[in-house]
């Protein structure tokens, strides 16, 4: 590991402040530039964490020579625009969940990633983190028999703002596509498969935008997933595993660092897997580690998987009704 991955990070919010300082803690991985539309709040986060260049222009940022790739941050809405700005300028891609707002933008970034041999990445950081890892191992083990059922909540209170990326219907805002995936992601991962069948119900803001929402997924031999999403309404942030010699219960199931196995009739056993910074180094360890390896792709967390639980969401929202104003 001799070189040295240079990063960008496009979009300079709450979340891109958490990678870029657990992006210091990756060895052989350096943060170089960063940009956001407002010159100021590009160069308060270049000072706040020690990089050299800060721009106010997207297309100068991809443009950097000395850029491997590129975490694209911006609210969901731009980010089909914003990862094939980087693909189109041969920058890998590390772009914020979800990747896009439907699966047809996704396909597209995909087709584009692999005509041109480019990396390309959802930054679906629960499936890299140690004790997500571990989880499938002890399910893949047998440890509860064999899982039927998944319930996974994840709901918070979040106020209505003007401009707000929970609410704001131009932004492709709502439960499903900001915490919704999370849910999603985590049942395709205990199954190992993707839902057969697909149900829904959605409750909406005078925005149109689902504020609370449940899902119903399928999967082969009967298996089931009961999960919900909410940003009005505060929720455990549980996911429960229920398999025929007992059950495991996973607290904050997106970001875990610990979690109980109750056999039937045995009391339960704690697994701990404590994580370093706020989480996020692991998903840039595994660009890091894929792009070293000439990789164009993870198979943790597959462009392949990526479209399809995009395509559960987009039959969700077709159910639904819902549509966002960028969407054709």
């Amino acid at each position: 590991m001799d070189k040295i991955i240079n990063w960008g990070i496009l979009g300079c919010g709450n979340i891109a402040n958490k990678f870029a300082t657990d992006l210091q803690t990756v060895s052989g991985s350096v943060l170089r530039a960063v940009a956001a539309q407002d010159l100021d709040r590009a160069q308060n986060f270049a000072k706040k964490h020690t990089v050299e260049r800060a721009y106010s222009n997207y297309t100068t940022l991809v443009n950097n020579p000395d850029l491997d790739v590129i975490y694209v941050a911006t609210t969901h809405n731009f980010h089909y625009e914003h990862a094939a700005l980087c693909l189109a300028a041969n920058k890998a891609v590390l772009c914020e969940k979800p990747i896009c707002v439907n699966a047809q933008e996704a396909r597209k970034l995909v087709e584009l990633s692999r005509e041109k041999d480019i990396f390309l990445m959802e930054a679906m950081w629960t499936r890299f983190l140690p004790a997500v890892i571990r989880l499938k191992k002890d399910l893949d083990s047998g440890i509860i028999g064999t899982p039927q059922l998944v319930q996974a909540d994840f709901g918070i209170t979040k106020p209505q703002e003007a401009g707000s990326r929970f609410y704001e219907n131009k932004l492709a805002a709502g439960a499903l596509l900001d915490l919704g995936i999370y849910t999603i992601n985590f049942a395709n991962i205990v199954f190992g498969s993707h839902p057969e069948r697909i149900s829904g119900y959605a409750q909406f803001t005078n925005q149109g935008v689902d504020q609370l929402s449940t899902y119903n997924l399928l999967y082969s031999e009967g298996r089931q997933a009961l999960l919900s999403a909410a940003v009005a309404l505060p929720t455990p942030h549980q996911a429960r595993i229920y398999g025929d010699k007992g059950r495991i219960v996973i607290d904050d199931f997106y970001h875990p660092q610990q979690y109980q196995i109750i056999l039937n009739g045995k009391k339960p056993q704690q697994v701990d897997e404590i994580f370093d910074g706020f989480g996020y180094l692991y998903e840039a360890r595994e660009v890091q580690q894929c792009l070293l390896g000439g990789k164009t792709e993870s198979m943790i967390c597959s462009l392949d998987e990526t479209v399809a639980i995009m395509q559960v969401m987009d039959d969700l929202r077709k159910q639904w009704g819902l549509r966002y104003p960028n969407e054709n």
